[in-house]
């Protein structure tokens, strides 16, 4: 706790979750407001996940911009608001190009991730820094590092640092917490512009008795990074964003080198990072762990759902377990919050005034008793309860998102965290909140345009909400007669090639050596330690790997070729039809 001369020092605290671009967006509506209700200027920690890593590093940039620009005693609300519309706009043009199909549009590339040390979580941090980060700053490093976010506030002292200094202004410089999580330790890692690491551990833990913990590096005092090696010092922005982001088994994990060694066990610790969303979705950790005394919450994370009749394979209980203490973990993770700092939390979730049905048991008569169900309330603030609950089913994915999906979530946000806001100003402990001024909205906001729909939804409006829970086959979907040039280029395909792959099926490789070929990859996936016992298997490891590699460039020659066609033609009639303007 932040205490100043024996005083409590509020502390507002942002906390962005994860959920690929559904969540970027709909934390946009969250800014929005927030920057309608001068809430924003008051912000000192913003602590993101995931698809809230993503959106958040762009506004942080921007107020960056605001900051070193403007005297503190010369910015006002408006100053916030112009960011968020800035970013409202251009972020869904962003998005637009299909980030996730985008890792796979270059030959060279795709050579370079099947043969070197080059994972897709290198390649997407690239193209995070392109299309979102690199045109917002100047005359820094392309990519941008880090220790380049920093912020000198324009008229502040050089060595400002926030945690210290903030107190006399009234437009705060925030800390930029960006969540990941250590797979060598199970732990929260986080990037900030002064280091990075394993954060300092909460109070007395006597519960966490791992053998090892992998420090943050200090800093100067004043928010530099210095105590770090020089390829520390210059680690990206876009490679941060992307260890947030990393989604298990989709990315592949994002590696940090030469920054620890084990004394004991005398071996190097190459750091594997994925999602922060493993640790904590929410981004509350981060928060606490600076101090802050009052928070708003935007969750727009994935959740659990319920089954009727789960499966009961070996996969699928697996797969279930998981979600299981996923949901686990938010619940708790959100009870500790809300427990500890009671009134002092506002939280806005994309599952807001969704209906509740509570079934009723079989008594001993077989007669079941009758449920109680909770009505929806979304219309409380302005959207019909089936657009809610198609919204909370959307996509948490990183593709292309059309302006009737995006426009939808922000303003989603927009209306349902007015009210939480309102009450929030009411009730919280923290002055500067209590005090703010809210502006009456000019309705000139882009997003503002799906609100008719949003109230008083058409078949057709409902149709594309549906289509957008979907990660595949969306553009077939609302564009079935697309699959006529599709069915027309396979037979195409098949007519031109019908001879070769005959003879491909009919050719007479020995079933010998395609056993050799895989078996070593094979053993080294289930058991590694019994090729050290089968040498001759060893042996053959090299022919194997050649193998995979050659059959990897082959998939990805063709995916290649897929994927720019469908970025030249699919992916623009689907946003052609997902225009505003185009929704009767």
């Amino acid at each position: 706790m932040a205490i100043k001369n024996n005083k409590i020092i509020d502390r507002l605290g942002l906390g962005l979750s994860g959920g690929g671009f559904r969540a970027s967006f709909f934390h946009i509506g969250i800014l929005a407001q927030m920057a309608d209700q001068g809430l924003l200027r008051h912000v000192e920690v913003i602590s993101t996940v995931s698809g809230g890593s993503i959106i958040g590093a762009l506004y942080y940039l921007h107020v960056k911009n605001l900051l070193e620009s403007i005297p503190d005693d010369r910015i006002t609300d408006q100053h916030y608001i112009d960011i968020v519309k800035e970013i409202e706009l251009d972020f869904l043009k962003a998005t637009e190009k299909n980030i996730r199909m985008s890792t796979f549009t270059n030959f060279i590339v795709n050579f370079k991730m099947v043969l070197f040390e080059y994972s897709r979580s290198d390649r997407i941090a690239k193209l995070y820094n392109e299309a979102f980060y690199q045109l917002v700053l100047s005359g820094v490093s392309d990519p941008i590092q880090m220790q380049e976010l920093k912020i000198y506030p324009k008229g502040g002292s050089t060595n400002f640092y926030p945690l210290t200094d903030n107190n006399s202004r009234k437009a705060k410089v925030p800390i930029l917490v960006l969540n990941a999580t250590s797979l060598n330790s199970g732990r929260n890692w986080q990037f900030t512009a002064q280091t990075m690491g394993e954060p300092p551990v909460l109070g007395i833990n006597k519960f966490d008795k791992k053998p090892i913990r992998l420090r943050r590096a200090d800093g100067d005092g004043y928010g530099n990074m210095v105590n770090t090696p020089i390829n520390q010092q210059q680690f990206s922005l876009g490679h941060a964003v992307a260890a947030s982001a990393c989604v298990p088994i989709l990315f592949d994990p994002l590696a940090i080198s030469n920054l620890y060694y084990n004394r004991e066990d005398k071996e190097n610790i190459r750091v594997q990072l994925v999602d922060g969303g493993v640790f904590d979705n929410q981004g509350t950790d981060g928060l606490l762990q600076y101090d802050c005394t009052c928070f708003v919450i935007s969750d727009a994370a994935g959740q659990m759902g319920t089954e009727n009749n789960p499966a009961v394979d070996a996969i699928p209980v697996a797969l279930r377990v998981g979600s299981i203490l996923q949901d686990r973990v938010r619940t708790e993770s959100l009870l500790h919050l809300t427990a500890t700092n009671t009134n002092n939390v506002a939280f806005i979730s994309l599952r807001e005034g969704l209906g509740i049905q509570q079934i009723g048991w079989f008594d001993k008569n077989n007669i079941q008793a009758p449920d109680i169900l909770i009505p929806p309330s979304s219309q409380d603030f302005g959207v019909d309860p089936r657009v809610q609950d198609s919204l909370s089913k959307m996509r948490t994915d990183l593709d292309a998102f059309t302006e009737v999906e995006a426009y939808s979530l922000m303003l989603d946000a927009y209306l349902m965290s007015k009210m939480e806001l309102d009450n929030y100003k009411k009730t919280v402990n923290c002055s500067d909140i209590q005090n703010s001024v809210s502006r009456s909205s000019n309705n000139d906001w882009a997003f503002l345009g799906i609100e008719k729909w949003m109230r008083e939804p058409t078949e057709e409006y409902l149709k594309q909400l549906k289509v957008a829970q979907l990660t595949f086959g969306k553009a077939l979907m609302l564009l079935p007669w697309l699959l006529i040039p599709l069915f027309f280029i396979a037979f195409v395909s098949l007519y031109v090639y019908w001879s070769q792959l005959v003879g491909l099926l009919f050719s007479s490789i020995p079933v010998y050596l395609i056993v050799i070929a895989l078996l070593p990859l094979v053993i080294n996936r289930i058991a590694p330690d019994l090729l050290k016992l089968l040498p001759f298997l060893e042996a053959l490891r090299p022919t194997a790997m050649l193998a995979k590699a050659v059959g990897k460039v082959m998939l990805l020659t063709m995916g290649t070729v897929f994927v720019q066609l469908y970025l030249w033609i699919i992916n623009p009639l689907f946003l052609k039809y997902g225009r505003l303007s185009n929704l009767k």
